[in-house]
């Protein structure tokens, strides 16, 4: 099946289970409780860090009730975060996206998976040449020194040092199979800014860079290196914008049982489990956790 052809709840969902050996390992609590929305856990939290897709929003559409939950916590005192697999855009834009809304967040409340790339790249030597997927907006120049926009030119892939997964938004099957045999013609390496494998939208589920990114590490040419939720280095940013919180007390919220629950517990937070927006919402609950092995402690059915 074409990489571009469309994935389903259930499916992205099987195909989270299939990757999952290259996850963190779960940790879970003995059960989950359920409640309404996140307005009933304000005793339970002081720090809420919610994902966007599938709780504040879907595609450009907000989720009902989000703008007026935000606004309720943050009256109540909660510390709110963002923290987001989205990477296209530098983060400054994602604030203005959420103040257009209605939702009030200072640049240091949005953390995304582009963050923990930045913070990566720092570290690799400057003269690399890194060829990036991503759309013509996206500003990759303030990523590295160095970059090339990949598109239909085989000629970019090879000349490159490195590869940087940054957007899949305007890939294709051609373009995949360009940088499979790029990679297949001389080990490069690959870093991906957006482990997601799916993102809901409003009349279906977009495909991500994590999906593209771990149908290559399947066929053998690489090893990606994926920076965002589950994963440690993207939580690191959030817990240095939080002071002296008893982990116990934060709640990581979102809607997707091997992104934002997984990597929540495995960092030592509590986790919130959104079930009305997002991948789970025609999932079985019970049936799910079970498959993935992956257990919330809350399931709430909407923000």
């Amino acid at each position: 099946m074409p990489l571009s052809t469309s994935l389903t709840r259930a499916s992205a969902i099987e195909r989270y289970i299939e990757l999952a050996h290259r996850m963190p390992a779960p940790a879970n609590p003995a059960s989950s409780q359920n409640v309404a929305h996140l307005g009933e856990l304000t005793d339970e939290f002081d720090v809420f860090v919610l994902d966007g897709f599938g709780v504040l929003n879907v595609g450009d559409t907000t989720v009902p009730g989000a703008v007026e939950r935000v606004v309720e916590l943050q009256e109540k005192g909660k510390k709110v975060l963002v923290l987001t697999n989205g990477a296209t855009l530098p983060v400054e834009k994602t604030v203005e996206k959420y103040l257009k809304w209605g939702m009030t967040f200072e640049l240091a409340d949005v953390i995304s998976s582009r963050n923990a790339l930045e913070e990566a790249l720092k570290k690799q030597d400057k003269d690399i040449h890194w060829g990036v997927a991503a759309t013509d907006y996206a500003q990759i120049e303030k990523l590295a020194p160095h970059t090339t926009l990949l598109g239909d030119k085989p000629e970019h892939y090879a000349q490159v040092d490195g590869f940087i997964f940054l957007s899949s938004m305007e890939w294709s099957d051609h373009r995949q199979q360009l940088l499979h045999d790029a990679l297949t013609a001389e080990t490069r390496p690959l870093l991906v800014g957006n482990p997601d494998l799916v993102a809901p939208r409003e009349d279906a589920m977009s495909l991500e860079p994590g999906l593209y990114a771990h149908a290559l590490a399947d066929a053998g040419v690489c090893h990606p290196n994926f920076y965002g939720k589950p994963f440690k280095d993207v939580f690191d940013l959030v817990a240095d914008r939080i002071d002296n919180i008893d982990p116990h007390r934060i709640a990581m919220v979102g809607d997707t049982l091997h992104t934002d629950i997984l990597g929540g517990a495995s960092y030592g937070w509590r986790t919130v489990l959104i079930k009305n927006h997002g991948l789970m919402k025609e999932a079985d609950d019970e049936r799910t956790i079970a498959a993935t092995g992956i257990r919330p402690h809350f399931i709430a059915a909407t923000t």
